[in-house]
């Protein structure tokens, strides 16, 4: 699927389901991404062209890495999640190269308290969100 299929489609229906998109807003917002309203949090996650441009907050760029890689897990068909990563990464300003090398990096071993933290609190909204779908 190329990205100008995903964006087009992206008109009329979401990559990122709303319950995932408020679940990763509860998370991220005014922590990775500037503050913003649901809604356009949502828009914006969903790469609409319509959507606000929300920044990455300075020193953020790892843990959004992490971020999309989770979210991306839980979109199918498999093919589109990756058109997905790659428009959302441009949007956010996030080379492929630094996603690839870094995306799980607050997995390891050597990950800080507050990165493992962060992790959970991804992880973890995303399995509520997973939950009330009653998705294995």
């Amino acid at each position: 699927m190329n990205g100008g299929l995903l964006l087009e489609t992206a008109k009329w229906r979401d990559v990122v389901e709303l319950g995932l998109c408020m679940a990763i807003h509860d998370v991220c917002n005014d922590s990775q991404f500037e503050n913003c309203t649901p809604l356009d949090f949502a828009n914006f996650l969903n790469v609409r062209e319509e959507a606000k441009s929300i920044a990455v907050l300075p020193k953020e760029k790892l843990r959004v890495c992490y971020m999309v890689f989770a979210v991306a897990s839980n979109i199918s068909p498999r093919k589109e999640a990756e058109t997905w990563v790659r428009l959302f990464l441009q949007r956010c300003g996030i080379a492929r190269s630094y996603y690839d090398k870094h995306r799980s990096d607050i997995c390891a071993g050597h990950a800080t308290e507050d990165n493992r933290n962060y992790r959970k609190s991804i992880d973890e909204a995303i399995e509520e969100w997973r939950s009330r779908r009653r998705i294995p």
